[in-house]
């Protein structure tokens, strides 16, 4: 991964904190994290793979709370927790070179 990407891929981390500090909504974090990893143009398949294992959870969380389908009881602010700590902490790795590929 370029150092370019990586800085893509680490703002990933920084939205998860900006979300969890009230200064940005689930929606538009699902939205600027998919947008950043688009960005970053990531060919490698593995890590294709990987982003999209932690990202499309939290995705399924907004869809949860906000879709007509969804039922109150589906909600859990403890699953949001974990599939957001999934997501910064892939970033974090992928950013710092800390995964090996």
């Amino acid at each position: 991964m370029e150092p370019w990407q990586a800085e893509l891929i680490g703002r990933i981390a920084v939205a998860v904190d900006d979300h969890r500090a009230g200064s940005l909504s689930l929606r538009k974090l699902v939205e600027d994290s998919r947008g950043l990893f688009d960005a970053a143009d990531i060919s490698d398949n593995i890590i294709r793979s990987e982003f999209l294992v932690v990202w499309a959870p939290v995705d399924g969380e907004l869809e949860l709370r906000t879709e007509d389908w969804s039922r109150p009881e589906w909600v859990s602010d403890e699953c949001l927790e974990t599939v957001l700590d999934d997501l910064r902490n892939w970033a974090l790795q992928r950013s710092t070179g800390s995964v090996t590929q």
